[in-house]
């Protein structure tokens, strides 16, 4: 039996795609409807129709573009972004252009029936590419597995603001704070606001405070590190747990 049939839509990605078939059913009404007003103008003259009144992208370019933003929503609606990493995010984003697959019913199936049977292998991964660069014992060479303690400490991540204090840098610094928090709240089993920790810290850290919650401490220098606790031992043991599993499955005699 074919796998698509075995795997029902969620009622989400339903309303999604009957929303897209829809909305271009009506798209290529009015642009019939338009179609209509131009013929029922050209006898009086030509160029009596305003531009403004034309639909001015083609058929396929609408198709496309309303593709690409029915992607980005799929993926926000399973949940399958919060597994992944910026580096993963940017693979995707780069996928939808210049031409994203069509959104439908069988391209949905086929995606996310790839993705949930590589969810765990592609969250592992992010994992590790996120904080193997935080360990105290992680080597240059990538085969080998590390362990993250309580305490890390992060270099050239903040910069003095307009107000005098500090901020996170835009950009790459940004990014690992996003993916570091979107880590914890996976592990935590709590949806991840992206970029919610980012602007908490800014708060902080224009004041020149600590900033503090329950999964986090951190505090900011002018010499643009920033100090980082876990304050969860129990997410901090899924956390090394997950790096320990990646290398397990990469690598099967890799021991700690």
């Amino acid at each position: 039996m074919s796998p698509f049939k075995e795997v029902a839509l969620p009622t989400t990605l339903t309303d999604l795609l009957k929303a897209r078939a829809d909305a271009l059913r009506l798209i290529e009404d009015a642009r019939r409807l338009i179609g209509s007003a131009e013929t029922l103008l050209s006898p009086h003259g030509r160029y009596l129709m305003p531009r403004s009144g034309m639909i001015a992208e083609d058929e396929e370019r609408v198709r496309r573009d309303m593709d690409e933003r029915m992607w980005r929503r799929a993926f926000d609606l399973t949940g399958f972004k919060q597994l992944m990493d910026a580096e993963a995010v940017s693979e995707f984003e780069k996928s939808l252009n210049p031409s994203p697959p069509e959104f439908t019913e069988a391209n949905i199936r086929s995606t996310f029936i790839k993705l949930r049977g590589e969810s765990a292998d592609m969250f592992r991964r992010g994992v590790v590419n996120v904080f193997r660069g935080l360990s105290d014992d992680y080597k240059t060479n990538s085969s080998e597995p590390f362990r993250i303690g309580r305490k890390v400490v992060m270099g050239y991540m903040v910069e003095h603001s307009f107000t005098k204090g500090l901020r996170i840098r835009y950009g790459r610094a940004a990014d690992k704070i996003n993916d570091i928090d979107r880590v914890f709240q996976t592990l935590d089993n709590k949806q991840f606001k992206a970029h919610e920790l980012v602007s908490a810290l800014n708060v902080a850290f224009k004041d020149r405070a600590v900033y503090e919650c329950d999964l986090y401490r951190a505090k900011a220098f002018k010499n643009g590190n920033i100090h980082l606790e876990f304050k969860r031992p129990d997410l901090l043991d899924l956390l090394n747990e997950q790096i320990a599993d990646h290398y397990a499955n990469t690598l099967p005699d890799a021991r700690f």
